[in-house]
């Protein structure tokens, strides 16, 4: 049985999505990095410095499926997705009725190397899908930013796929949804760029360790937020948010 979790304006859940999200009440936006079914590169040890060989793990639980986009309502989507896999993402999103696409972009400053002269991906493509009615607001396309790392960022949670919380702050600002929903929670940066941008969040997280994690992060949020209160967010008089065409 899922877990509910109510951190002042955050509701956890510890759980499988695809039996969580039709259990959540209205959300207005889906903001995540769901599983993508291409595996990812480990090294030994972190800081390998001049030695950056690896080797590549699939996680069972690192499918690639997208059941999860049927069951967000609707509502504007955000995810990060890999271009690998783009042609599933788009039938996906035209099965569920999505019908207008835009792209949002992460450069990173400080890429993975790779051997044998081997291009090293430096952006993560960021889709947006919506459908009349749907805006993304303010500045340019990409955002700049360094991935977390254990034993040099103090936000690091030790997630292989840890987001930006300047990234996820950023995405989250192109909108004006009050309600956002992360059906991958992972360690909670989402929620925690919801909780400081005094948004509504609903979060969803199937491993128990990284749960833990997201509630503590959540938390603290929460307790700085009360410090200063959030700007109100400005809800747009049609229903959902859509993207210039």
């Amino acid at each position: 049985m899922p877990e509910k979790v109510v951190i002042g304006s955050a509701e956890l859940w510890h759980g499988n999505c695809l039996e969580v999200l039709p259990l959540l009440p209205q959300f207005d936006l889906a903001l995540t990095d769901p599983p993508y079914g291409t595996g990812g590169w480990r090294r030994d040890a972190s800081g390998a410095g001049s030695n950056p060989a690896a080797k590549l793990v699939r996680e069972q639980w690192d499918d690639g499926a997208l059941e999860w986009l049927r069951l967000c309502r609707g509502v504007p989507v955000l995810t990060f997705w890999p271009p690998a896999h783009m042609p599933e993402l788009m039938g996906a999103a035209v099965a569920c009725g999505y019908d207008k696409v835009r792209m949002l972009y992460m450069r990173k400053l400080d890429p993975k190397p790779q051997v044998g002269g081997r291009v090293s991906w430096a952006v993560e493509p960021i889709v947006a899908l919506g459908n009349e009615g749907f805006q993304l607001y303010g500045g340019t396309d990409w955002c700049e930013a360094s991935t977390p790392r254990m034993n040099r960022d103090a936000d690091a949670t030790g997630h292989p796929y840890q987001k930006p919380l300047q990234v996820m702050q950023w995405a989250l600002d192109k909108t004006k949804a009050p309600a956002v929903v992360d059906p991958y929670m992972g360690s909670g940066t989402t929620g925690v760029a919801a909780v400081m941008a005094g948004r509504q969040f609903f979060g969803v997280e199937q491993d128990r360790r990284y749960f833990d994690i997201a509630c503590e992060r959540i938390a603290r949020a929460q307790a700085q937020g009360q410090l200063m209160p959030p700007e109100p967010v400005e809800v747009p008089q049609q229903q959902g948010l859509a993207l210039e065409p």
